[in-house]
């Protein structure tokens, strides 16, 4: 699934200035706890979540995430989005809820992120 059909099935929107709306997403993961998604392959997934930090760039770019989606209308702090831009990850943001999101995003096709030892 490409960010341009995330986009528009979310109702979703850049908010950083790394804008691709190509880029292929292979799976997706939801989580507030950073600790929680670094368990599982998030290599090329969309990383959703309602944190609003840096942890979540940092977290992101350890895991080779495709791109960043904030729940709830949230917005990124400046500093989070300032380095999203840096190492070139997408933020969006959507006004939906975490459950809705990721509802629809499966129900569209979109796997789940395997976790690592395969439990």
């Amino acid at each position: 699934m490409h960010l341009h059909e995330v986009m528009a099935l979310l109702d979703a929107r850049f908010v950083s200035s790394c804008c691709n709306p190509t880029i292929d997403v292979r799976a997706g993961f939801a989580a507030d706890l950073m600790s929680d998604a670094l368990r599982y392959d998030l290599s090329q997934a969309l990383l959703v979540s309602g944190l609003a930090n840096p942890q979540v760039v940092r977290t992101s770019e350890m895991a080779d995430v495709a791109a960043i989606l904030m729940v709830r209308g949230k917005m990124p702090s400046a500093d989070a989005l300032e380095l999203a831009d840096e190492i070139d990850i997408p933020f969006l943001s959507t006004e939906l809820t975490m459950f809705e999101t990721c509802g629809r995003l499966f129900a569209a096709g979109l796997p789940a992120c395997q976790r690592f030892n395969g439990r």
